[in-house]
């Protein structure tokens, strides 16, 4: 069976959520399959600009491994402009919601990767999610309330496929212990997909997620 740890991540650093601590984290898990949220043609800057990227080509220098880009999806033209005009409405808003993204932003730069893989992130994620759906509803413009649906739809289905290529590098390959970095906002699409495939095919996989006192199997 394969044994793989899901890690949340975040793009860009801040603080204590930087490429050391994400290298400090690997070498203590000395995972020998790296999974990681990028396109087989982005790699390249990925390495050199984006936080997991980075620390992911410095844990070379200390362990052999294999690197795995299982992202597939390009981003639809002006889908994130779209998204962005909802996210400036709801901030707008509602002041729950900006406090909560100061919050969420706050704690991940005085706590990094340990916020990262919590409850407490998932959480307020969860909580962030159900205010842009409300306050797009209760607006009554109907291009805010496409856009966040288009937009949903998208990451769930980038979310299944990341899953899916996952499961499928494990068919065909054999390996010990392996660990998914994504970024922090795809946590629960990604534990939704993975509990579609567990159930199918529970003997191929053993999921840890997170770190910590908060860690779940």
């Amino acid at each position: 069976m394969h044994k793989i740890t899901l890690i949340c991540s975040s793009h860009r650093e801040s603080g204590h959520c930087n490429v050391r601590e994400l290298l400090r984290i690997l070498q203590e898990l000395e995972p020998d399959t790296i999974f990681e949220e990028v396109r087989p043609t982005d790699c390249t800057s990925h390495n050199k600009f984006i936080l997991e990227g980075r620390a992911v080509t410095a844990y070379r220098m200390f362990k052999s491994f294999q690197r795995v880009p299982i992202d597939q999806f390009d981003m639809p033209p002006h889908l994130r402009a779209v998204m962005d005009s909802v996210l400036k409405y709801v901030s707008a808003t509602s002041p729950e919601y900006l406090a909560l993204g100061q919050e969420h932003d706050s704690a991940v730069l005085l706590q990094g990767f340990t916020y990262l893989n919590s409850l407490a992130c998932e959480r307020v994620m969860t909580r962030m999610s159900e205010i842009e759906e409300r306050t797009s509803n209760y607006s009554g413009d109907q291009s805010l309330i496409r856009a966040l649906g288009m937009w949903r739809e998208f990451t769930q289905r980038r979310d299944a496929a990341m899953v899916s290529n996952i499961y499928k590098y494990c068919r065909e390959n054999t390996f010990d212990t392996g660990l998914f970095l994504v970024g922090a906002a795809h946590r629960g699409g990604v534990a939704e997909a993975i509990k579609q495939y567990a159930s199918a095919e529970a003997e191929l996989v053993e999921w840890t997620f997170g770190l910590g006192r908060d860690r779940q199997r």
